[in-house]
């Protein structure tokens, strides 16, 4: 039997915060929350378990990035992420998870790895064999036939009209994906690839859906342009990723049917920091300039519409390395999306709906799994702070404490 006493702390539970509060954590599970003393100071020497004096330090859950691709390593020249052999770029995305981990992102949701990476990983993490994350696998992307998939090879399986998405699908699924991720509209990233144009049909994309339904998976659209994101909701995904040029009908479809989007703002950060200088290939650059615009007014649009906003950062994109991933939250409150509280309760409570585990995480509560982390200084007024790994004092994962700076 474990058993954990956190007293003295700032808890943010996912909704409301918890001021001169205590936590009691047994056997993995969050068993108790107070205002009040759960254990009398007289009576803490005789606490079967382990006692932390928090001394006003924040308490959240563990964090969420809905959007990462863990097997990509930041580089400039995302070209040159073909080159590794899958086995050096599987123990580098492992590695890679453990950093993510330790900067307080308990949960990932990985969109999309050359040649199914991801789901070793995921084997090696709950095997224990490395520390990471709890890892939601998706496998390889869905994709049409198209210009520009040659670019990253390996990541999509190219699939084209109903059957083939049938297939496609039940393809990712036997070999253990989680969710399923499909190509809505033409990329960013690759240099064939027009983002604001539409590729399979709702029809196609249904199929998909269909499918991945008939085992209670997700189904995740990567989609820039008006027209893919209305054909994706039409097919009845569960997350709209990026959503750049989302128009007022699009977006009034994804609130009306509960699809949640995932903005990924931190790549446009990297990029237009970095520029073409750095490294990063200008195709990519010039797609950037004529899509930031865009993006943040059909952000705005679809936070005061009510869309649900789910945080991802779409970590291992040009100079955004796994485990920055809290550069996505600090560029919501940055650019005037969202307050601090705001973004923390979409990597927190809001994550955790759109991968469908609300059940298990993103919040603390009685029963739920105890994915904690504990912040040295207070996020909920300057969230720069999570950007700094030595703030985050303690990461619990399952119960299991991973990461103790306190000690």
């Amino acid at each position: 039997m474990s058993r954990y006493l956190f007293k003295n702390a700032r808890i943010y539970d996912g909704e409301q915060l918890w001021e001169n509060a205590s936590l009691l954590v047994q056997d993995g599970i969050i068993e108790d929350i107070s205002e009040r003393e759960l254990v009398d100071s007289e009576n803490e020497q005789d606490f079967e378990g382990e006692v932390y004096d928090l001394e006003g330090r924040t308490i959240l859950p563990g964090l969420i990035d809905c959007h990462i691709h863990l097997d990509l390593h930041g580089m400039a020249d995302t070209f040159e992420e073909n080159f590794p052999e899958d086995k050096v770029r599987t123990v580098r995305a492992a590695k890679e998870m453990e950093n993510t981990l330790m900067s307080g992102f308990t949960t990932v949701r990985n969109v999309g790895s050359v040649n199914w990476i991801d789901l070793s990983v995921k084997e090696a993490v709950n095997k224990g064999y490395v520390n990471g994350p709890r890892i939601l696998t998706s496998g390889k992307i869905l994709s049409i036939t198209c210009s520009g998939s040659e670019y990253f090879d390996g990541l999509y399986e190219e699939v084209d009209g109903v059957d083939g998405f049938r297939k496609g699908t039940r393809n990712q699924l036997k070999l253990g994906a989680d969710l399923i991720k499909i190509m809505a509209t033409g990329a960013v990233m690759n240099p064939g690839g027009v983002p604001g144009a539409p590729q399979p049909d709702a029809e196609e994309m249904r199929a998909a859906v269909v499918e991945a339904r008939k085992l209670n998976k997700k189904v995740a659209a990567h989609a820039h342009g008006a027209d893919g994101i209305k054909n994706s909701v039409i097919a009845g995904v569960d997350t709209i990723e990026h959503g750049t040029f989302a128009d007022d009908e699009a977006i009034e479809m994804m609130q009306a049917n509960g699809v949640f989007l995932v903005p990924t703002l931190a790549p446009d950060y990297y990029m237009e920091k970095k520029g073409e200088e750095s490294g990063i290939a200008s195709f990519m650059v010039e797609k950037l300039r004529n899509k930031k615009r865009d993006r943040q007014i059909a952000l705005q649009k679809a936070i005061d519409k009510g869309v649900k906003i789910a945080n991802g950062s779409d970590a291992g994109t040009p100079y955004n390395y796994q485990g920055n991933n809290a550069r996505e939250l600090t560029e919501m409150v940055d650019k005037g999306f969202m307050s601090p509280k705001k973004a923390i309760t979409s990597a927190t409570k809001v994550a955790s709906e759109a991968c469908g585990l609300e059940d298990t995480i993103g919040s603390i509560e009685k029963g739920k799994a105890a994915d904690l982390i504990v912040i040295a200084n207070d996020p909920l007024t300057d969230i720069k702070v999570l950007l700094d790994q030595q703030n985050i004092t303690m990461v619990m994962k399952d119960g299991k404490i991973v990461k103790n700076l306190l000690s």
